[in-house]
């Protein structure tokens, strides 16, 4: 029985995977999140407004705890975030860069340094990126942590990123996905949560090869979801 780790668990694309995995050859699915997911096997909590030190050394120490002797984790899927606009004039430009940050970045790399601890040889790490990141001059924070997120992915497949041998690692960087709060806002094209929840299992499950170290970023065309590999 495969043993995934979700970040961002409590979240609507966290929960759509978890549900997804938990169909499929009834995974052990550990969440990370705000709040306990109750599809989940095990919940490690995380307090919102806490220091990435503070989630960081709580998460490596509980998922440590989940695991019996030699195991390791198969999959580690981060798909925590959040979404704050602003441009550099804005009043509230430093807070929202701040939020951006420690909504999607932080735990990528709390994620990161989890999959370099206690991933297994061969195994997949799965960061959230964003598409269409030449400029976002309206949401320059999101863009920024985006970025940075996509640079992450890059190095850890490099040689010498410390993570297990042969591990997997790609970036999903989709535009607006159809989630409660993106309707919110009728946003044109939103691409269907559950293209994203299966590509996320059929990398898992080696079903699609992983494309390793690249940004896939995803869209809507023609009311199709494409998929572009950067």
């Amino acid at each position: 029985m495969p043993t995934v780790v979700v970040s961002g668990g409590s979240g609507a694309v966290g929960k759509a995977t978890i549900s997804l995995f938990r169909k499929h050859e009834n995974p052990n699915v550990i969440s990370i999140g705000t709040k306990i997911n109750p599809e989940a096997n095990h919940n490690i909590l995380v307090l919102a407004d806490e220091s990435i030190e503070s989630q960081g050394e709580k998460v490596i120490q509980q998922a440590g705890l989940l695991l019996k002797e030699g195991e390791k984790f198969d999959a580690i899927i981060c798909v925590a975030g959040g979404f704050v606009g602003g441009n550099a004039a804005s009043d509230g430009f430093l807070a929202s860069a701040a939020f951006n940050i420690k909504k999607s970045l932080n735990p990528a790399l709390i994620a990161s340094h989890l999959a370099a601890k206690y991933l297994k040889e061969g195994g997949l790490l799965t960061l959230t990126g964003a598409a269409n990141l030449t400029s976002t001059p309206g949401y320059i924070g999101y863009g920024v942590a985006k970025a940075v997120i996509h640079h992450l992915v890059r190095s850890l497949a490099s040689p010498g990123s410390g993570l297990p041998k042969d591990t997997k690692v790609v970036s999903l960087s989709p535009a607006a996905i159809d989630t409660p709060a993106n309707r919110q806002f009728n946003m044109p094209a939103l691409i269907p949560l559950n293209a994203i929840t299966q590509r996320l299992l059929d990398w898992t499950t080696g079903a699609i090869p992983v494309p390793h170290g690249k940004i896939v970023e995803v869209g809507v065309d023609n009311n199709e979801t494409t998929w572009k590999e950067l």
